[in-house]
């Protein structure tokens, strides 16, 4: 079940004193089992920092090639490996990953003591939307992304059914709160102590369920974008720059406030995260480019907005 997410880096670019380079866990069970989204340098770091385990890490999903999202995995599967995890793990990402990683590994003579699938994505069968991994009740979309070199955006959905009891139909019948309603819920029938018989599913109703998150990193605007955070219950978009800097915005392949604003609500997504911000922005009141003038933009177009800030914790 899609649990919590925790910003382990959003920044852009280089990681300063505040803020790493990107990484997103998402949590998809009660266990503290999580998924990584991007891993830029120093993302393991980050990892012990807020006191997660490489043991729990189940799949890893690398948006491009740029190295504010990659330099971190080398190192973290080594210390997988020098932790003694034997568990194999899928990992995703563009075309020329495998090279990279192999690379790495060969000319560090590193040996990685577990099997790690490397599932490369190629940019013409994700111009559109399609299915990239399920398992169970949870699956994993992916689309391409506008960027200067091959990007790609991720979906993740949950669907799963909650039984509410009517409970008010079980009180018209003289039945009070109990173990006996636990027993209606997990089975088809129950006998009540005066030996009668009851049928469940009359007093049941089952809700279809489903949370979705999405995930899309260095980007322009782009209709894919929309697609993958339809109705998202929450929608993680970079914004590098506020909207004074939409030149340098566009001819970079990057994000403002507006184009992250402008997906959310093209998309009905429920909440909005901006991550991916430039280190300019920062709190100090000699900056040129004052955190509060950007978080100010932020609030004033979306209400409710998320500034990601490094350890940020957000529930499902």
């Amino acid at each position: 079940m899609l649990d919590k997410v925790i910003f382990l880096g959003t920044g852009a670019g280089m990681p300063t004193n505040k803020r790493n380079v990107s990484s997103t866990a998402v949590f998809f069970n009660k266990g503290g089992d999580y998924w990584l989204f991007d891993c830029g340098e120093g993302t393991q770091q980050r990892i012990f920092a807020a006191g997660l385990k490489l043991s729990k890490l189940k799949g890893i999903f690398i948006s491009h090639l740029h190295g504010d999202h990659l330099f971190g995995l080398p190192g973290l599967l080594a210390t997988r490996g020098l932790q003694g995890i034997e568990d194999d793990i899928d990992i995703f990402g563009p075309v020329g990953l495998q090279a990279y990683l192999g690379n790495c590994f060969d000319y560090s003579k590193t040996h990685i003591p577990y099997s790690y699938y490397i599932n490369e994505m190629k940019l013409e069968k994700y111009k559109t939307k399609k299915l990239l991994w399920e398992k169970d009740n949870i699956k994993v979309s992916c689309a391409s992304l506008e960027h200067q070199v091959d990007c790609f955006g991720y979906a993740i959905y949950e669907k799963y059914t909650k039984k509410n009891l009517l409970v008010n139909k079980l009180l018209r019948l003289g039945i009070t709160p109990g173990p006996i309603y636990r027993k209606i819920k997990e089975k088809d029938q129950v006998i009540l102590e005066n030996g009668k018989v009851l049928k469940s599913g009359n007093f049941i109703k089952e809700l279809k369920i489903v949370k979705k998150i999405s995930y899309c990193s260095d980007t322009i605007f782009s209709k894919n974008s929309v697609e993958l955070s339809q109705d998202a219950d929450l929608l993680i978009h970079e914004a590098t720059f506020s909207d004074e800097n939409k030149v340098e915005a566009k001819n970079s392949f990057h994000s403002t406030i507006e184009d992250a604003v402008r997906v959310a609500k093209s998309a009905n997504a429920k909440r909005l995260v901006l991550t991916h911000i430039s280190p300019r922005y920062h709190k100090s009141k000699k900056c040129k480019h004052s955190w509060d003038k950007f978080k100010e933009e932020a609030t004033r177009r979306y209400s409710g907005v998320f500034l990601a800030e490094d350890f940020l914790e957000i529930k499902i």
